[in-house]
């Protein structure tokens, strides 16, 4: 598994990515598939210092994307959020986390990753747990979308936590393109 940094390029595979009804039923948001739109949300994010953006690549296949947002090198912290835009290999996505959980626990040196789900992603929900994060909380009714209110629940890991626990899961190391 290889991480590029997001592009330009990238742009137009990602919003078609983000706009399928099953990666987009998901997420807190809806979109149009606007390039316009799309163009003005990479020139905000390649801007902000406390988010980082990568495409995720398998045998040299664009199949995702995976971020860490806000980035506090104070508090030593982030989030993080991910898709896979290509159906046809989703469960990649239950792979996806040591990597994420090396470079920021090893690489950034950071105490504490975070992340939010929604209450039907069942799927996401049980990886958060399986490698080692805590439920840490339940907004209730956070998320209006598709005429109804959703729960979104919170995730936390240590870096204590990884460090204790990561060895169980091989020595996976982000590999990082510009």
């Amino acid at each position: 598994m290889k991480f590029i940094q997001l592009k330009e390029e990238h742009l137009e595979k990602v919003l078609y990515w983000r706009t399928q009804q099953w990666v987009t039923e998901h997420m807190f948001t809806d979109i149009e598939y606007d390039m316009e739109q799309q163009r003005r949300w990479f020139k905000r994010v390649s801007e902000d210092s406390t988010q980082q953006y990568w495409i995720i690549s398998i045998k040299d296949r664009h199949v995702g994307i995976v971020s860490i947002n806000d980035i506090n090198y104070v508090h030593r912290r982030c989030s993080w959020a991910f898709y896979i835009g290509e159906k046809d290999v989703s469960m990649l996505s239950m792979l996806l986390a040591p990597y994420v959980y090396q470079y920021v626990f090893d690489v950034l040196n950071f105490n504490k990753i975070t992340g939010e789900v929604m209450e039907d992603n069942d799927a996401v929900r049980k990886m958060h747990l399986h490698y080692g994060c805590r439920e840490s909380g339940c907004f209730q009714q956070h998320i209006y979308k598709y005429g109804k209110f959703h729960n979104v629940y919170t995730y936390e890991l240590l870096r204590q936590e990884w460090m204790a626990s990561k060895s169980r899961y091989g020595k996976k190391i982000m590999v990082i393109e510009e």
